[in-house]
């Protein structure tokens, strides 16, 4: 983690800001004003890739508190692998690294570039994108499905072909979807993204907004009250 300080002028006097960056985000943690206008320009900028090497979900700089799970054993949503499968989660919610903020909310499955996928909900397909190859930093398969409360599942770093749903197409949880890889900001570990929010503006699709993710467990699998818990391996069960 590097805390870098930069500074700008209002009306004479100095506004000191803080920002906090590593491998894959940047976070805006303080700003001291006094009076005035502010002339500035901050990016900030938080990606998914990078892996927690603690796997906790403790406070510190670009972290956060994460609460406000439902009932896991009552989820609507189960996990988005085939039944008998078992994955280990790299990232889990509030994380730091790329789970930050925006990301606050979300899993990282290692899975072996050509896993299958599947849906973690009846919906149907608003957007598929394909056609980066594995090792492309710059872009990333993705598949999101809407669900009927209007939510909408991402599924992202998928392999090149390996978007199976076209837009428009109805699908079942448990549904094969598509097939996990090592596109976008994987951090250079293939594993599939997967994350829940409110509405369908995502960064880098149509609709762009600050539609940020939100808080989802799982009831095929281990008790996750909480959601799942890094460095921890979920078979999924029948359901």
């Amino acid at each position: 983690m590097v805390l870098i300080a930069a500074s700008t002028s209002i009306r004479g006097e100095k506004l000191a800001k803080a920002v906090y960056r590593n491998e894959t985000a940047a976070r805006v943690v303080g700003v001291c004003v006094r009076a005035g206008l502010i002339t500035a320009i901050l990016l900030v900028i938080t990606a998914c890739g990078g892996s927690s090497s603690g796997g906790t979900t403790g406070m510190g700089p670009g972290q956060s508190v994460c609460g406000g799970f439902g009932q896991w054993d009552q989820s609507d949503f189960v996990l988005p692998y085939t039944v008998g499968e078992t994955y280990r989660v790299n990232q889990a919610n509030c994380s730091g690294f790329g789970h930050s903020d925006f990301w606050d909310y979300g899993y990282d499955f290692d899975m072996p570039i050509g896993t299958v996928i599947t849906a973690a909900r009846d919906g149907e397909v608003v957007h598929a994108q394909d056609g980066a190859v594995d090792g492309d930093r710059a872009q990333t398969n993705l598949i999101t499905i809407e669900h009927a409360d209007g939510t909408v599942a991402l599924y992202s770093h998928l392999t090149l072909n390996g978007v199976h749903v076209t837009i428009g197409q109805q699908v079942f949880a448990g549904d094969p979807i598509g097939l996990s890889g090592d596109t976008g900001n994987t951090g250079g570990l293939p594993h599939l993204h997967f994350s829940l929010h409110p509405c369908g503006a995502l960064p880098g699709l149509p609709g762009t907004g600050n539609c940020s993710s939100i808080p989802v467990n799982f009831r095929n699998t281990d008790p996750n009250p909480e959601g799942l818990v890094a460095n921890r391996s979920y078979t999924a069960m029948s359901f």
